[in-house]
């Protein structure tokens, strides 16, 4: 129910954010899944809320994040780089790292080439738009990705 003090009008463009209740009845009954926090993580096992559990629904599938090898790379990075890249990679983001990292990869894969992208979102953006043409269709479904 909206806040009888807020008065906003049905016609507010604003009216349907107001009115959402949805979220807060979900949360009073225990079963909002978003923002819980993550208390400790050791790779594919985290605690959440004092309870060690398997994460299913994060990119670390191979756990390296908490791999040792991986933060001391992570800590010399970021006394020489900064904590990031101040942009896309697309115009000012783009570190030497980066192409290191796609040479390596595309020799490590017997390519010529290699091209990162940092989301699934930015994934499909480039390599749709890059493959696709007027008169072509793709044909995707709810499980390739939320993007």
């Amino acid at each position: 129910m909206i806040d009888s003090q807020l008065k906003i009008a049905e016609n507010d463009v604003f009216y349907k954010c107001y009115a959402f209740t949805r979220a807060d009845e979900v949360k009073q009954k225990g079963l909002y899944p978003y923002f819980r926090p993550i208390e400790e993580n050791e790779g594919p096992v985290v605690q959440i809320e004092g309870r060690k559990v398997i994460m299913a629904g994060s990119n670390n599938y191979l756990g390296l994040t908490a791999h040792p090898k991986v933060k001391e790379a992570a800590e010399k990075a970021i006394k020489k780089y900064g904590t990031g890249c101040s942009g896309s990679r697309y115009l000012t983001g783009t570190l030497d790292l980066h192409i290191e990292l796609e040479e390596r990869l595309a020799k490590f894969l017997g390519y010529e080439a290699c091209l990162l992208f940092s989301t699934g979102f930015q994934t499909n953006l480039g390599v749709i738009s890059t493959l696709v043409q007027k008169g072509d269709y793709v044909i995707s479904d709810k499980e390739n990705h939320a993007s």
